[in-house]
């Protein structure tokens, strides 16, 4: 009996699988964050040129495809900010945070002690 039931789980598991995305398309864009934390409101949606009059000179600039992520490294943390396409213009999407050992922190904490 059990063996009756394995081709047909086996279906019905393979149904589950995901594909990859076609080859040449974009990567699809990351949703926008549920919540923003209350540190991080005040980068949400703004464009590369107020992030850097905020925090300063970024160590890396990176841009793949329509994206483009800044990373602030300071003494306190090191935040990466996510910049999508929006209205037009690139704005803030998200952002990811850590200590200089690599241990977590908030991102809107990050943010509080290296803004100018």
């Amino acid at each position: 009996m059990v063996r009756n039931l394995a081709l047909p789980t086996l279906v019905l598991l393979s149904a589950c699988a995901t594909s990859a995305p076609p080859v040449g398309l974009p990567a699809p864009r990351p949703a926008a964050p549920a919540a923003v934390s209350p540190g991080l409101a005040r980068l949400q949606g703004r464009d590369v040129a107020a992030v850097l009059a905020l925090l300063g000179p970024a160590a890396l600039d990176r841009s793949e495809g329509a994206a483009r992520q800044l990373q602030f490294v300071r003494p306190a943390c090191v935040l990466d900010v996510y910049f999508y396409p929006a209205g037009g213009r690139l704005a803030v999407n998200g952002a990811a945070a850590r200590k200089p050992d690599g241990s977590r922190i908030e991102p809107g904490t990050c943010l509080g002690l290296i803004a100018r």
